[in-house]
């Protein structure tokens, strides 16, 4: 191979690898291949390491008390407060979409959290369609029992379609309880 070609080559990759276009084991594979086994593979800067690992976990913390205070917040706002029935609800779906989108931004780092968010913002879900339910309809219980099924068979189909195991249990066990509450 041209060593002019050879030399443009082994950059691209180093321009790939540096701007992490493709990961790192690719990039230190294809430079081996291409310099014969005499690159010697770069180390990440011990700076720029203990740097990034030092704030990643305060970020995570932001984002879990975020989180929470969206949860209780929304809480707040459904239980404690006398809006009207529609800003109530547009304010819970606001911050349940908030919970899914920062669910989402965490997934990389902490999957088990990301899971956690998710479970928070269908909780959250439920609590309003329940509070919606029983304002308008004076606490009818077939009504309730209705919006509780509906819930659990939307999470039912979350689980089965993501592989989301805890959806999955949460539908199962609301089923259950949703059967002895109506035969009992």
């Amino acid at each position: 191979m041209n060593e002019q070609r050879k030399t443009t080559i082994i950059n691209e990759i180093k321009y790939w690898k540096k701007s992490k276009l493709l990961p790192d084991q690719y990039c230190d594979y294809l430079l081996t291949l291409y310099t014969e086994g005499e690159h010697d593979i770069e180390p990440e800067p011990e700076q720029k390491r203990s740097l990034h690992l030092r704030f990643q976990p305060s970020r995570t913390l932001l984002i879990c008390i975020m989180v929470q205070a969206l949860f209780l917040l929304a809480l707040l706002v459904i239980y404690f407060t006398e809006f009207p029935l529609g800003l109530q609800i547009s304010t819970g779906i606001f911050f349940t979409i908030a919970i899914i989108l920062l669910a989402n931004r965490t997934k990389r780092q902490t999957l088990a959290l990301s899971y956690l968010y998710l479970l928070e913002a269908a909780v959250l879900l439920f609590l309003l369609t329940i509070h919606a339910v029983v304002t308008m309809f004076a606490g009818e219980t077939l009504y309730i029992a209705l919006a509780t099924f509906i819930h659990c068979l939307a999470w039912f189909m979350i689980g089965w379609k993501w592989k989301l195991r805890f959806f999955t249990i949460a539908s199962l066990l609301g089923g259950l309880l949703l059967l002895y509450f109506i035969f009992r």
